[in-house]
């Protein structure tokens, strides 16, 4: 399957649990590879609350997910482990999301 971003983004993301967990932003590129790389994900209300993702009252909380654990695209974008698997990709706590 060929997709765009234009395509992909505001797709529903759905964890391995079958729970959605909000919905495709952005793509992120390795521009040396010309791959996709990562996608951010906007996370919904609850989810963010769950796995402690920064958000604010007007902007959503939001998390890099790494393409290795994106099982399928399709209608919408399964991952490949269940909500709380996603802590996993989730900044450490004073650390810049750039070092991991």
């Amino acid at each position: 399957m060929r997709l765009s971003d234009e395509n992909l983004r505001g797709r529903t993301v759905i964890g391995s649990d079958g729970r959605a967990i909000g919905e495709v932003a952005a793509l992120f590129l390795d521009s040396n590879a010309w791959s996709v790389e990562s996608l951010q994900v906007k996370l919904r209300k609850d989810v963010a609350d769950q796995l402690g993702a920064a958000r604010t009252m007007f902007h959503a909380g939001t998390v890099e997910i790494p393409v290795r654990l994106v099982q399928s695209v399709g209608d919408a974008v399964v991952l490949a482990v269940p909500v709380d698997g996603l802590r996993e990709v989730l900044p450490v706590e004073g650390e810049s999301a750039s070092m991991h």
